[in-house]
């Protein structure tokens, strides 16, 4: 091989070194240089000191984020989100105090170890801030209620054992100065007993009405108990279809001397209960219902203008238990008029 050639070949091969080494340089600089970018990011607040501390919101917070360094930074960053960030209550930028705070999202994150040693800034969020509501937990022994729908019973249930262990935020004790918990097993397991017979049953607990919107902060020890009961008779609750009529009774004399009028002349949301055997006698062969007011004498001189739902007329056995969701004598608005001469 000539020497003009050797050359030459030594000569390419230093272009192609230079322009590989150009072209690292190149990417690692791209990859270097700043730039901002919006990613998806999830936190989770939680609290610093375990159980003794609650805090809410208990679900991931979904931001979007305003991010400024390198490229590969930021791509690292983004990688790591892909799970939800904790942010742990007491640390800086996130209260630790008990009570209600308005966390700054970019103060929050600022400094978290994900961000600063990617050389990576939060530039902005949205939302740009977030509610947090941290609060003490406390202890109480509560009283087991037993409620026993769809049965008859011949004596008082009996819950063992009669009180569980409550944990739940300190601001919601106040919400029911008399708290307690409820064991209701249900109409599909008192079904399945026998009547005439004391039958023991493990049955779940529940938190009352007024604090099931808070079930997810609350913990309950144990979670069931056991009830103990004389069961008489089963019985079912059947949601009436159709409204029913209200109807007045009143001395025939006075009824003749009145005009009484009944805006509303129905009542809706009507249920009634009785064995299991006697309304499924009246689902298969339903018989009109209808709700009765009595008017005295007086009252008609009077003119009252509401009066008391008092009976019902009714298949034997059967009883109205609710009326839209309330009692089952429900008030009625009326109109009374006295007739001329």
């Amino acid at each position: 091989m000539s020497a003009l050639g050797g050359n030459s070949q030594a000569r390419f091969g230093t272009v192609i070194l230079v322009t590989a080494v150009t072209l690292l340089i190149w990417i690692f600089a791209a990859g270097e240089t700043r730039e901002r970018a919006v990613i998806w990011a999830r936190v989770q607040f939680e609290p610093a000191s375990g159980i003794s501390t609650i805090v809410a919101p208990k679900t991931t917070q979904q931001l979007a984020l305003t991010l400024s360094g390198s490229a590969r930074s930021i791509q690292e960053v983004r990688v790591a989100l892909e799970e939800p960030l904790l942010l742990p209550t007491g640390t800086k930028g996130i209260p630790g105090d008990k009570g209600t705070h308005l966390v700054d999202v970019v103060t929050a994150l600022r400094d978290q170890e994900i961000f600063y040693k990617g050389e990576v800034s939060v530039i902005a969020s949205e939302p740009e801030a977030i509610e947090l509501q941290i609060d003490s937990m406390t202890e109480k022994t509560i009283q087991v209620i037993p409620v026993i729908q769809g049965a008859t019973l011949g004596g008082e249930a009996v819950a063992e054992p009669p009180t569980v262990t409550v944990t739940l935020p300190s601001r919601l004790v106040g919400l029911i100065p008399d708290l307690s918990v409820i064991a209701e097993p249900s109409e599909k397991m008192i079904s399945r007993l026998e009547p005439g017979r004391r039958h023991v049953i493990q049955s779940p607990v529940q938190l009352p009405a007024e604090l099931r919107a808070y079930e997810e902060e609350i913990e309950i020890r144990p979670r069931s108990v056991q009830l103990a009961f004389p069961l008489i008779l089963r019985t079912r609750t059947l949601a009436l279809e159709q409204p029913v009529p209200i109807q007045v009774a009143a001395p025939p004399q006075d009824l003749a001397e009145h005009t009484i009028e009944i805006p509303d002349q129905f009542l809706g949301d009507v249920v009634i209960e009785g064995a299991a055997e006697d309304i499924k006698k009246f689902e298969d062969d339903p018989t009109p219902v209808v709700a009765f007011i009595h008017l005295t004498s007086d009252e008609l001189a009077r003119g009252i203008e509401e009066a008391e739902v008092t009976l019902w007329q009714l298949p034997e056995g059967l009883q109205v238990v609710s009326v839209a969701g309330g009692t089952a004598q429900p008030i009625v608005s009326i109109k009374i008029t006295r007739k001329d001469g």
